[in-house]
């Protein structure tokens, strides 16, 4: 049950650095169209980043039941894939698989110890926080903005400060709802009989 929106979550041990300086185009990428963001972790990265909370369901997991493709990102239809990239090269061969795609609703955050770097659909571009977001924002960050599931037990509300304007979901639903009205309208017409199409009377 694809839902067009393709997400990325990578879990990194690669230094902050590596992300904030590194050399290769993909990371460069990243950077220029994307936010960074200092993380503090309380416990455990991963637990945090997935389940939104010190510890709970995950969100590939609340994914999986929602019906939802949980597997290798792909131009066919997967909807989310949690990749583990611990070296810099395995980090760059994930980002340049990915980046590769021609979908335009891309989400990929990337997650090591200390920094998150956001990009793609609804992210601010070319930002970097001061202020650090917890690990556990990821995980309703990229439930909002990649129509995933929450998973039971979040705790941490989205990371706001890297979301492209606050009303990214209003444009979204706004536009579905003109489309929508469009194409009732389009309906009626097609319904009418001939002797009432027009307005001559």
């Amino acid at each position: 049950m694809a839902n067009q929106k393709k997400t990325l979550l990578v879990f990194t041990s690669v230094d902050a650095d590596v992300l904030r300086n590194g050399s290769a185009a993909s990371l460069e990428k990243l950077r220029q169209k994307g936010a960074l963001a200092p993380l503090t972790v309380e416990r455990d990265l991963r637990t945090e980043a997935g389940a939104g909370a010190a510890s709970g369901q995950m969100i590939w997991d609340a994914a999986a039941e929602a019906g939802l493709v949980v597997e290798p990102i792909t131009e066919e239809g997967s909807d989310f894939f949690v990749a583990d990239a611990p070296t810099e090269a395995e980090l760059i061969n994930v980002l340049d698989e990915a980046l590769a795609l021609s979908s335009k609703k891309l989400l990929i955050v990337v997650a090591c110890p200390s920094l998150a770097v956001f990009y793609g659909l609804g992210i601010e571009r070319g930002i970097t926080l001061e202020k650090p977001v917890p690990a556990a924002c990821i995980a309703p960050t990229i439930a909002w903005l990649g129509d995933l599931p929450l998973p039971s037990g979040v705790e941490a509300p989205a990371a706001y400060r890297v979301i492209k304007g606050l009303n990214f979901k209003m444009r979204e639903v706004r536009k579905l709802f003109e489309t929508n009205a469009s194409m009732m309208e389009a309906l009626e017409r097609g319904s009418r009989k001939p002797w009432e199409k027009h307005d001559c009377a």
